[in-house]
């Protein structure tokens, strides 16, 4: 059910590698509540996954490549939470607007 909580925000998703993904699944429902999203991975990743149907369903979201740098940068300035999975970190939404 969308309420138009986010509409009006901006937001980068990171990590949706495909639709088994959290980061994928956050960006459907961002998406659905009104953001306005851009979608970002890991070259490899990039090439490994579905990160472009992704788009697609999401408004045509703009993909960019990310390098580990970007996190570093974008970290200080968001309130997203980490969260951690086996080995693997995780952030999947960080509300820009």
């Amino acid at each position: 059910m969308a309420n138009d909580l986010l509409k009006g925000k901006k937001g980068i998703i990171f990590g949706a590698l495909n639709d088994q993904s959290i980061a994928w699944k956050t960006a459907l429902q961002a998406h659905a509540q009104g953001a306005e999203l851009v979608l970002t991975n890991a070259p490899v990743a990039m090439r490994m996954g579905e990160i472009n149907n992704l788009s697609k369903l999401v408004g045509d979201a703009p993909v960019i490549p990310a390098m580990p740098r970007v996190l570093k940068i974008l970290q200080p300035c968001s309130k997203a939470q980490w969260s951690t999975s086996g080995d693997r970190s995780i952030l999947s939404f960080i509300p820009l607007a």
